[in-house]
């Protein structure tokens, strides 16, 4: 990539289209169905359920794309790293890469047959709450934005839910960092309980499958409520709690990661595309239990192939 000529300075694009961060272009055919995880190894977990393995791969940085087909739709799988600022470079490059003409330098019109993205992200996180199993899946409907990610890409939204948590969480002392909420898809939920449904997983119940709210963090350790030794005295020390107690007409926090919020926000909210995320909630901050080895890999399994499932409901659209 660097040995490639650049220019601009805003989207940074070589001469052959391909973008600077993601390492991937336009000519590459990356389909529309795209499965975003963290940990660059997950993509190869993914992987090893496409029908024909790996078709097409490129890695740049902590960016790894593999593509193949599950079930005879193609399908790609992307590690974007930790965290929302790693998710928003790859957020911006995907809306890039499937929407602007390097070599018009033109943006694509929907209105002449283009259709969105679908997006899934696959990962892990803990929960605040007692009574959700570690093992189990969260889905996502909504996002508190914990980080500062989100508030560079304003939107205003009409849903009464989001309006309800934001002033919840403004009476706690969450309201110190400003938080922003953003939505997931409606069909992306549907289509995640549904493929957790086949899988044999039943909602709300012991070590099954959850949907509600999630939180995403700018960190992991004080930005999530935790106190390391001579790093104890935090902003909000009260966090998990403070999120355990959150209820908005029946809709809890249900698990705490760092990637949803700016996802929903650029993806679904600011683009339109459809975009969901389900986590295996590996972590029980309210009991302070964590997974052992074997339920980490069974749980995150169970997370990919629901995942699978469900890109193949929302690839017909």
């Amino acid at each position: 990539m660097t040995t490639k000529r650049l220019k601009g300075s805003e989207l940074i694009i070589a001469d052959d289209g391909t973008l600077y961060h993601l390492g991937l272009k336009s000519d590459d055919n990356i389909p529309r169905n795209v499965l975003l995880v963290g940990d660059p190894a997950r993509v190869y977990q993914v992987a090893e359920y496409f029908d024909n393995g790996i078709t097409f791969k490129q890695e740049n940085r902590e960016f790894i794309t593999a593509c193949g087909t599950f079930r005879n739709v193609p399908m790609a799988v992307i590690s974007v790293g930790i965290g929302t600022d790693n998710t928003e470079i790859a957020a911006v490059e995907l809306y890039a890469l499937h929407e602007y003409n390097y070599k018009t330098e033109k943006w694509k019109k929907r209105n002449q047959g283009y259709k969105p993205l679908n997006i899934i992200r696959i990962g892990t996180s803990g929960g605040p709450q007692k009574d959700i199993l570690i093992g189990s899946l969260a889905i996502s409907e909504y996002a508190i934005g914990l980080d500062n990610t989100g508030i560079y890409y304003p939107y205003e939204s009409k849903n009464e839910i989001v309006k309800k948590i934001i002033n919840a969480l403004n009476k706690t002392e969450i309201s110190k960092v400003h938080p922003y909420i953003s939505r997931a898809t409606s069909s992306v939920v549907k289509a995640l309980s549904k493929g957790c449904r086949e899988i044999g997983l039943k909602e709300n119940q012991e070590k099954g499958f959850y949907l509600g709210i999630t939180s995403s963090a700018s960190g992991f350790y004080a930005p999530q409520g935790r106190r390391i030794g001579k790093l104890g005295k935090i902003l909000i020390p009260d966090l998990q709690e403070i999120l355990a107690g959150i209820n908005i007409n029946g809709k809890k926090v249900i698990n705490n990661e760092m990637e949803s919020s700016i996802m929903f926000r650029i993806f679904g909210e600011k683009l339109k595309y459809r975009v969901g995320t389900i986590c295996a909630v590996l972590a029980n901050r309210n009991k302070k239990e964590v997974v052992d080895p074997k339920e980490y890999t069974n749980s995150v399994c169970r997370a990919i192939i629901a995942g699978l499932r469900a890109m193949k409901i929302l690839a017909k659209y």
